[in-house]
């Protein structure tokens, strides 16, 4: 390792195990979620059979810079929806739908 790569050596790393995580969710639709179809059932009873949940968060306006207590705020809705979603439920979050 020379001089040159060694100031970015941590940042590639973690970039490359970001790309790494990044590509296994696409290939295996970790965060994809089908709405099940059968007619045959009464909205009541698909809703007990397959729960929902679903979160929002606004998109931080830009009146001023992003700091670290935006990411604590949108953390805990990103994490209630993973919880959620390990619960087996069907779980929505998207982003600025306010």
């Amino acid at each position: 390792m020379n001089r040159q790569t060694l100031p970015t050596f941590k940042r590639d790393a973690l970039m490359a195990i970001e790309r790494k995580w990044q590509e296994d969710w696409e290939q295996n639709h970790v965060f994809e979620v089908d709405m099940p179809e059968d007619d045959s059932m009464a909205p009541e009873e698909l809703h007990d059979k397959h729960p929902k949940w679903m979160g929002t968060f606004p998109y931080p306006y830009m009146n001023s810079e992003l700091h670290l207590g935006h990411a604590f705020s949108v953390s805990k809705i990103e994490f209630a929806a993973g919880w959620e979603r390990l619960k087996g439920k069907r779980a929505l979050f998207p982003f600025g739908f306010h």
